[in-house]
């Protein structure tokens, strides 16, 4: 473990802090209600800044930006001449559905009809849509093309845009910005309004849109109904050349193969005899398969596969009878009696019989194979013969009928377009102006809404407050660590209890220095009672499973394990006397050594080597009594994981057992090197140390996953070094009694 697990100074009292935000969900889970409330009671400051940047930019808004008017005209979508005219059969024009109503808004709202507005109503001259011509502005808009030549962009463009294109341009695009277009309530109205400075020039516009549109709706009818007559013209005279080659050519062919009296089913392939020959196939087939199936049977199972056969049947039975027979007189006589040779014999000739018989039938079996095989290859032979044979014979007349059907096709299309021409031009729809929009309310100028500035002002402080509150959730998610025990619990399926963080207290001396026996100098803190509930639970194991040795782990170095595996150990000692040794098997770091056993020489490596020198090699702690046994080295050693799995490492721990009630070992980081592997197979309980705020949940789940071995021995989870703050926060709701008991 890293040294930042014992980063206290040297000096008096110690005092703690404790418990995380009970709301606070762990990142990368799901945030529940509950999880972003507690989040945003933690980090407070993000939704009281959104607010303060939210109104000062609502306020700024206000000040700064001109205030627009806005003028709506409505359009009606009326088909009502339509009707008329389909009903007494003067046009044939279907009525607006859904979809044609959805899209007449972005025909509004599109540059069709905001270019022919801006033009007519000269508004590329007006300063409200393209700035006044020597504004402050053109300063700006020269230096922004100076900087657009410095790297390359536009040069070439700006010379080749004439000056009034541009302007119309930027126009089409402010006013296109400043129109609204939607559907009202009734499904075939639509409203258009218009923003603008001023309040007669917003409705002036909203009904120049709306003429225009009408305008434009009507002579795209006209224009489109010239379109199609022209259209249908010119293909009735495609289809009337096509379908005169089809006929001319299907002509020739028949009299090129003397076709011109050819019947309808004349030479066509005879169906019947072809199904029978096709039957005659698949029958051969089936019998060939069956055949083959008997002899593979044969040619696998040998003569036991034969079955069915009268004679077989009947040898088999009488050397079955012969068997019984010369058992049971074998057992009453002996087997060397005239009477069992005789019968052996005679059970010799009947099963040469058998084989005999087994063989014949399956040398029948091979001829009724090949006998299916060349049946099956005649008939396929005569089936492809007659396929090419009608094949050869019907080839012309099929060519024939489809000449004959691509003929009638063309004809009967020529026929249906010609019909639908003769219709457009009796009735010439095309000289009707029907006309199906009118403006149902013209615009008219509004007075100002004096509500609009404080909507822009309520708008901006809630606009604040949600991002602020999304940035203070969003930065809990993105932290990807664990901040409540149900969090853990809920991403591990372990138990997990809160260990506050320790720290020093100048205002008061102690006994100790060291923070690895802070449970002796703070018996009635809070930090010491999540510690007897760790404790508890060990004792209920002990007394059930005889558990002794426990192994403190966590995912990285500098979570606090150390601190935690002499406390517990400490603690145990102090509150039941029992024997207890901590062990230093960390033999990379050695941070447990240091603390508690500095000026040691020998220890873990030297009792492996002989188990019998436990009792010599241990450091007592003089206050609390506590057995340490360190690991004394100058450097790490290169085999330190097959040290700790090794026979010695077992033997050593049985050594132990015998002597001591509790062993607590402290094992290097699950992540860091893979000792915790090896010696886990001699450790009867395990505690995970997970450092609060700080280690990732997907660092703690990958190690979980890493040691999958040691899950079902978990007594439990520690989320060490919790903040002091989010405790207060997070358990404000059990009010102030709560804390009685606990003295820092």
């Amino acid at each position: 473990m890293d040294a930042r697990n014992n980063d206290f100074p040297l000096q008096s009292e110690y005092h703690y802090t404790s418990g995380p935000d009970a709301a606070a969900s762990s990142a990368g889970s799901s945030l529940g209600i509950t999880d972003i409330l507690g989040t945003l009671r933690r980090e407070w400051r993000f939704p009281m800044y959104g607010c303060l940047i939210g109104l000062m930019l609502g306020l700024t808004y206000v000040a700064f930006a001109p205030t627009l008017y806005k003028s709506s005209a409505r359009i009606l979508l009326d088909r009502s001449v339509t009707k008329y005219l389909q009903t007494n059969k003067i046009a044939d024009d279907p009525t607006y559905d859904e979809a044609e109503i959805a899209s007449q808004v972005y025909i509004l709202s599109s540059e069709s009809i905001a270019v022919p507005v801006v033009r007519s109503m000269n508004l590329a001259n007006d300063s409200e849509f393209v700035g006044p011509p020597d504004a402050g502005g053109g300063l700006i808009r020269q230096a922004m093309k100076l900087a657009k030549r410095l790297v390359g962009w536009g040069d070439h463009s700006d010379g080749a845009i004439d000056p009034d294109a541009a302007r119309e341009l930027i126009a089409v695009e402010n006013f296109l910005k400043r129109l609204t277009v939607w559907r009202e309530d009734v499904a075939n109205v639509i409203s258009v309004t218009f923003a603008s400075e001023d309040p007669n020039k917003a409705a002036n516009i909203a009904n120049t849109i709306a003429d225009t549109y009408i305008a434009t709706t009507l002579e795209t009818k006209l224009r489109s109904t010239k379109l199609v007559s022209q259209w249908l013209q010119d293909r009735l005279m495609e289809l009337k050349v096509q379908a005169t080659d089809a006929d001319r050519a299907l002509q020739n062919y028949k009299i090129a193969n003397n076709l011109v009296n050819a019947g309808a089913g004349k030479g066509l392939l005879n169906n019947e005899q072809l199904a029978n020959l096709n039957t005659q196939l698949t029958n051969a087939r089936v019998a060939l398969t069956e055949a083959k199936a008997r002899l593979d049977n044969v040619n696998q199972m040998g003569g036991e596969a034969i079955t069915g056969n009268e004679a077989l049947t009947k040898l088999r039975s009488e050397y079955r009878d012969l068997a019984s027979k010369a058992s049971e007189l074998e057992v009453s006589v002996g087997p060397g009696h005239f009477a069992v040779v005789k019968l052996r014999k005679r059970m010799d000739e009947l099963r040469k019989s058998i084989q005999d018989e087994e063989r014949r039938i399956a040398d029948s079996y091979a001829n009724e194979y090949q006998i299916a095989k060349t049946r099956e290859s005649e008939l396929s032979a005569a089936m492809a013969q007659s396929m090419g044979e009608a094949g050869t014979t019907s080839q012309a007349q099929v060519k024939m009928r489809e000449l004959e059907s691509s003929a009638d096709t063309l004809r009967n299309l020529y026929n249906s377009f010609l019909q639908k021409y003769k219709e457009i031009n009796t009735i010439q729809t095309e000289t009707i102006p029907v006309q199906n929009a009118r403006i149902l309310t013209r615009a008219a100028p509004v007075p100002k809404n004096s509500k609009k500035a404080l909507a822009m002002l309520a708008g901006g402080i809630v606009a604040g407050l949600l991002l602020g509150a999304g940035a203070a959730v969003g930065k809990e998610w993105a932290a990807d660590v664990f901040r409540t025990p149900r969090a853990v619990e809920a991403a591990t399926g372990i138990p997990c209890v809160i260990l506050p963080k320790v720290q020093p207290n100048p205002e008061r001396r102690t006994k100790s220095i060291l923070v690895e026996e802070f449970v002796l100098d703070a018996p009635y803190s809070r930090f010491t009672e999540s510690l007897r509930n760790i404790k508890a639970l060990i004792n209920t194991a002990h007394l059930g499973d005889g558990v002794k040795v426990i192994g403190i782990v966590s995912s990285v170095p500098k979570e606090g394990k150390t601190t935690i595996a002499a406390n517990l150990a400490a603690l145990i000692i102090a509150s039941s006397g029992a024997r207890t040794l901590l062990i230093d098997s960390d033999v990379h770091l050695r941070n447990l050594t240091a603390r508690l056993a500095p000026d040691a020489r020998e220890g873990l490596i030297e009792a492996l080597v002989d188990p019998s020198r436990l009792p010599t090699l241990v450091c007592r702690r003089r206050r609390s009594g506590l057995d340490v046994l360190p690991c004394a080295l100058s450097a790490r050693l290169p085999n330190a994981a097959e040290l700790l799995g090794s026979p010695e490492m077992e033997q050593l721990l049985a050594v132990a057992r015998k002597t001591y009630d509790y062993i607590v070992i402290e094992i290097a980081p699950i992540m860091s090197v893979v000792d915790v592997k090896m010696i886990e197979r001699f450790i009867d309980r395990f505690l995970f140390v997970v450092e609060w705020g700080q280690t990732k949940r997907s660092l703690v789940l990958e190690a979980l996953s890493e040691a999958e071995i040691i899950r079902e021995r978990l007594v439990g989870v520690l989320l060490n070094k919790v903040d002091p703050v989010s405790l207060r926060m997070a358990e404000a709701y059990k009010g102030d009694r709560f804390g009685d008991y606990y003295i820092e």
